[in-house]
């Protein structure tokens, strides 16, 4: 039976990683370390043959997606599915102010994220809807080869809860980090987890371990 080799990847570092801002849908610029941490993934993944190349339409993402394609000279397809979700009133907000200015909705964020809708932002089960749909598609539309998806934090979390049979709510077993990988074995509606989260592409640039964040 023909096989598919999916690869997640969560977009470079920005300044807003480190000093842990809510992103969302904002437009955040990659800072220097996510230029380097996108080039080291375009360089592992250089001898590979992409069947197809999508990305969330967000700039960090899109410039990691194409730097990844460009040596196979290939144009990236933006996909609105994989667009991070919808923080609100959070966004551009650091995690302290959002801790203490909405307490409530934010412990219940760390405590089980899957229930939560940030005020203003989309709901997990909205976020879920939206972005397996669109993977869905994918899966269906490509039946063999190497096929790259670029997205955000929470969208590949929940992409991965997907694959993995699972549901929405174990979301926070999962993290990714910025440039990280995660590869499936795809046969049918089999998911077959190759490894997930891995960044081992990018010890060469010894930058210090990721929060999930």
């Amino acid at each position: 039976m023909p096989e598919m080799e999916l690869i997640l990847i969560r977009h470079g570092e920005t300044s807003w990683n480190r000093l842990k801002v809510f992103r969302g849908c904002r437009e955040v610029k990659l800072n220097a370390e996510g230029i380097a941490q996108a080039d080291a993934t375009a360089e592992a993944l250089k001898d590979k043959v992409f069947e197809a190349l999508y990305t969330s339409p967000l700039k960090r993402a899109l410039v990691t997606a194409r730097r990844i394609a460009a040596p196979h000279g290939m144009v990236v397809r933006e996909n609105l599915g994989f667009l991070d979700i919808s923080y609100g009133l959070w966004e551009g907000m650091a995690e302290d102010r959002v801790a203490s200015e909405f307490p409530k909705a934010y412990n219940r964020w760390v405590e089980a994220p899957s229930k939560v809708r940030p005020p203003g932002g989309e709901s997990m089960k909205k976020a879920w809807k939206r972005v397996n749909s669109a993977l869905r598609e994918i899966l269906w539309t490509h039946g063999t080869g190497t096929v790259v998806i670029v997205s955000h934090r929470v969208p590949i979390k929940l992409m991965t809860a997907y694959l993995m049979g699972e549901k929405r709510h174990v979301i926070g077993r999962y993290k990714h980090d910025p440039c990280a990988m995660s590869v499936f074995r795809v046969k049918h509606r089999d998911y077959e987890p190759v490894v997930l989260n891995d960044s081992s592409h990018l010890a060469g640039l010894k930058f210090p371990e990721y929060q999930d964040f």
